[in-house]
């Protein structure tokens, strides 16, 4: 089942999908807050970045791990894991700074183009 999803690339393209809706949060934040005082507290709550995260880093930790194995390319893996370090810095600074803005956007389109790598490889295999 696991080869079949990441051969495909399903996998690969939902954590595409993942890392564009980081970037959609990130950047309409202050305008959710702004505009939605009641439901921007939820969308910026620290435990939306925790599940985030890990929810990036477990599609990663397969998608990248699996395309490892399947075709063997080692760059798609090695540009996701800076992808996964950058957006874990990115939790170590204040929040609502312009560092964390700019290691979360490092991190996710890293991230992003280590995922369009592996299934580029994995289409190719």
């Amino acid at each position: 089942m696991l080869s079949r999803i990441t051969r495909s690339g399903r996998l690969d393209s939902a954590a595409i999908a993942l890392s564009a809706l980081c970037m959609v949060h990130c950047a309409a934040g202050i305008w959710l807050v702004a505009g939605f005082a009641s439901m921007g507290g939820i969308f910026l709550s620290p435990w939306v970045h925790e599940i985030g995260f890990v929810l990036a880093a477990v599609m990663a930790a397969i998608a990248l791990g699996h395309g490892l194995k399947l075709h063997g390319a080692r760059t798609p893996l090695m540009i996701g894991s800076a992808g996964i370090a950058a957006m874990l810095a990115a939790m170590t600074v204040p929040h609502g700074g312009s560092w964390e803005y700019a290691l979360t956007f490092v991190g996710v389109a890293l991230l992003s183009i280590a995922h369009l790598l592996n299934y580029r490889a994995a289409r190719q295999h």
